[in-house]
């Protein structure tokens, strides 16, 4: 069994890592992010559309912004400049709450949990503003059950925090108050309450229940009626999402192994099994081989949000009851103060992780497949390039394709304003930011090798 010291610093290292190669391959143009680097070139700023998700989206633009500032009319670039923004900094969180629990192996297995079974099963839809909502959860969280006492420190940012949280996502209509509780038990248990930490703390507790109340007001007037039936709809299509599916169910084998028998997390018996579900996900990209849809999908990560966001929100009420008094009247929080019972929980929390390494790989060389072939379509045709005499109208490409975002995927990818647009497939009747036979003109922007 690794270390604590091991299992934080290989987490840490791989989140970076990925970090840096998802941004090297722009998966920050999957689907929505295309969208996005169009409207940024085309205005010469940020693209702000929506105001109750504005401060996670405006941050995740701010190094493709900089290098616009700076005179880069390469689309490429500023692909992977605002990939990079988008995917560092949900990270960035993720990193804050591994560096608070790396001495607590209980709590650095629930934060490795999340990474798993959320991060790495939803994220490749990283221009989604909810995963920066996820982790900004975990690590007040995390930073909020390991503080001893009041600090300036931990105050301010549980204020930068919570000024994020104000306006980022619709999850906030349940994490923020659960959040604001948290932090009003933190300073009732406080043995002292200085004035400016404590100022600060009720502050964060505001700007939290101001998330929540700009949530709420978002789904009672939202930006658009169809989006919001649209995605309570796909709320049951979680399953769709394979690599979750798999990750979950063997989270649950152990939840339930640990409330049926709580002495056996001691023992090697309940991660075996468990352990099975892993070996599947670590083998699942060979589904792709078969003619069957039950594969990894970049495009069903999206439809898992809605459920990733309660397995956040329970992730932290748990690691709240384990750091309560309460948790010494559970029998399976009292199993786990065994260093043993700890020990093969992290462990296994960090298997997790490792074992969504080979899809993320699979789905990644995917997505550079998919828009090399964009690109080689767009710059060997002129005009409006009809869908289904491309390569992406079949299988496997055809699984990335949303017919809506073809057109802006053709601008970006364009090495000359003469190339070619792809068109969405016949039937699709639906709204698309412009018609394909008359794009954005983007100057001098260009995709540049």
């Amino acid at each position: 069994m690794p270390t604590t010291t091991i299992a934080y610093r290989t987490t840490v290292g791989l989140l970076w890592i990925l970090v840096l190669w998802h941004s090297w391959e722009s998966r920050g143009l999957f689907v929505d992010g295309s969208a996005f680097l169009v409207q940024i070139a085309r205005r010469e700023w940020f693209f702000d559309f929506y105001g109750p998700r504005l401060y996670a989206m405006v941050l995740g633009q701010f190094p493709a912004i900089i290098a616009l500032f700076l005179g880069v009319t390469d689309l490429h670039l500023l692909a992977k400049l605002l990939s990079l923004g988008l995917l560092a900094l949900p990270t960035a969180f993720y990193h804050v709450a591994l560096t608070r629990v790396r001495h607590d192996p209980v709590l650095l297995a629930a934060v490795l949990a999340v990474i798993g079974i959320v991060f790495m099963t939803t994220s490749f839809f990283i221009v989604g503003e909810y995963n920066t909502a996820f982790a900004v959860v975990v690590a007040v969280t995390a930073r909020l059950m390991t503080a001893e006492r009041l600090t300036v420190t931990d105050g301010a940012f549980l204020v930068a925090a919570g000024v994020l949280s104000f306006r980022t996502y619709e999850v906030m209509i349940y994490c923020g108050p659960l959040v604001a509780l948290m932090i009003a038990w933190c300073i009732h248990r406080a043995p002292e309450r200085p004035r400016f930490a404590t100022t600060l703390h009720v502050l964060a507790i505001l700007l939290f229940l101001g998330g929540m109340a700009v949530a709420a007001d978002s789904l009672i007037y939202p930006f658009s009626q169809d989006h919001l039936s649209k995605t309570a709809a796909t709320v049951l299509n979680a399953w769709q999402n394979v690599q979750f599916d798999l990750i979950i169910l063997a989270a649950l084998v152990i939840v339930i192994w640990s409330i049926a028998r709580p002495a056996d997390l001691a023992t090697p018996k309940p991660y075996l099994f468990a352990g099975f579900f892993l070996v599947v996900l670590v083998f699942s990209p060979l589904l792709s081989l078969t003619d069957t849809l039950v594969r990894p999908h970049a495009k069903s990560q999206y439809v898992a949000r809605s459920i990733a966001g309660l397995v956040v929100a329970t992730v932290a009420v748990l690691i709240w009851i384990y750091r309560s008094p309460l948790a010494d009247r559970i029998a399976v929080f009292r199993a786990l103060r065994q260093p043993v019972a700890a020990r093969r929980l992290m462990t296994f929390g960090w298997l997790m992780v490792l074992a969504m390494v080979p899809s993320d790989a699979f789905l990644t060389l995917e997505w550079r497949n998919y828009l090399q072939t964009v690109q080689t379509i767009v710059r060997q045709q002129n005009g409006v390039i009809p869908y289904e005499s491309t390569p992406l109208a079949k299988p496997p490409l055809q699984m990335l394709v949303e017919p809506w975002i073809l057109p802006s995927q053709s601008l970006v990818l364009r090495s000359k304003p003469g190339d070619g647009i792809i068109a969405p497939p016949k039937a699709f009747d639906s709204w698309q930011p412009f018609p394909p036979a008359e794009p954005y003109p983007l100057g001098p922007f260009v995709w540049r090798e």
